[in-house]
């Protein structure tokens, strides 16, 4: 990193100026969750950092098991917006749905330094 992107990393620099902070790395490729108005559902590791993308607006929910559903009243899920989400030891399985139409969930683990 350039000490410009490196003061700027640390609060520093001046307005015409810009850093990319890379927040992870990805470890594999996306599990892939298909969407439609049936909630699907798929199994991620406990205590583990994943980044969310949809193609679609739909909405997620986690859950503790297979039986986890999403709604339409769950999490809401923007399509073309990362969304960040730590599992723990309860919360490890996604659910997602959409109100209308088919989509893709991409599941991306991250990992954090």
């Amino acid at each position: 990193m350039s000490p410009s992107n490196t003061a700027l990393a640390q609060g520093g620099g001046t307005a015409n100026q810009f850093a990319v902070i890379q927040i992870g790395r990805y470890l594999s490729d996306p599990t892939t969750l298909s969407l439609g108005v049936v909630s699907a559902n798929t199994q991620l590791k406990t205590y583990t950092k994943y980044r969310l993308w949809s193609s679609v607006d739909g909405f997620f929910k986690f859950g503790s098991d297979n039986s986890v559903a999403a709604t339409t009243s769950s999490n809401p899920l923007t399509a073309k917006i990362d969304t960040l989400h730590a599992t723990d030891g309860d919360n490890f399985w996604i659910a997602g749905i959409v109100s209308g139409g088919t989509g893709v969930l991409f599941i991306s683990e991250v990992t954090v330094p």
